[in-house]
């Protein structure tokens, strides 16, 4: 679900999955259909990266990477998936 919210600054972002998962975005929007869009595409990048992870972790249990080749490439999804939005519990 993506929730869009007005604020005295402009319009606010927080998207949630069916299990109660928060994205939050810091950015102000002045345009709903601009905030939407974002949205989306971070919801879409959020969820590539999770594959992309879940990847990663198969080859690595295939012995294909190494450790650190596991964890490096684990950190850059990190940063990939969180780079507009924080993850929050729910």
């Amino acid at each position: 679900m993506i929730e869009v919210t007005a604020t005295e600054s402009g319009l606010r972002l927080c998207c949630r999955s069916p299990l109660g998962e928060k994205l939050v975005n810091p950015t102000v929007y002045h345009n709903h259909r601009i905030a939407l869009t974002t949205a989306v595409q971070v919801i879409n990048q959020f969820f590539a990266c999770q594959s992309l992870r879940q990847v990663l972790r198969e080859v690595y249990e295939a012995e294909g990477l190494s450790f650190e080749e596991w964890k490096q490439m684990g950190r850059s999804l990190d940063f990939a998936s969180r780079h507009q939005f924080t993850q929050l519990p729910s």
